[in-house]
């Protein structure tokens, strides 16, 4: 018996953050990150008479993100512009906020979160996309689903993900407990 509009509805919000989160930490873009899980979306929605969205929709739905998400990173073609974007900003400056972080914090801040996400996109997008489906709090079974591999080997991904990254971060987690 197909899902009812209002179950629909209620697992589509449900799952709709962390779809987005998932598909933008694979892609580095939220805006295409929308456009892909809203096209997941649609396409199960689609077959909403053929599966039970509301009680397997989440396992289909980071399934077929994931794939989505690899067909773009593996056939994207990269634009480049030929114009350069003007930089002044009419000598307009902001006001300092006496609330706002110390400039060195800030700095810190910057270069810690680039490394991170520079240590991120060196790992194969299995393993990336296996770590952050393990952030989102879903078991080895739900990632291998996702992935097409075993539970074990979705295991073995997230370690060797987590293993990747204490090493290219390690300069940066001197003397904090790992």
């Amino acid at each position: 018996m197909p899902a009812s509009q209002q179950a629909l509805d209620a697992w589509v919000l449900a799952t709709w953050t962390q779809a987005v989160g998932y598909a933008a930490s694979l892609l580095r873009d939220r805006a295409e990150a929308e456009d892909v899980v809203h096209d997941c979306y649609c396409n199960l929605l689609r077959k909403a008479d053929v599966y039970d969205l509301p009680t397997d929709g989440r396992k289909l739905l980071f399934k077929s993100v994931t794939n989505a998400c690899i067909k773009r990173n593996t056939r994207r073609r990269p634009l480049l512009s030929l114009f350069v974007g003007d930089a002044d900003d009419g000598g307009q400056r902001p006001l300092a906020d006496p609330t706002a972080a110390e400039p060195a914090e800030i700095v810190i801040t910057q270069e810690l979160s680039a490394e991170i996400e520079a240590a991120l996109n060196r790992l194969p997008v299995q393993q990336r996309a296996a770590l952050q489906l393990k952030c989102l709090d879903q078991s080895l079974e739900e990632i291998g689903e996702a992935l097409e591999v075993s539970p074990t080997h979705a295991g073995v991904l997230v370690h060797r993900a987590r293993q990747a990254l204490a090493v290219d971060l390690a300069r940066y987690l001197k003397g904090k407990a790992q």
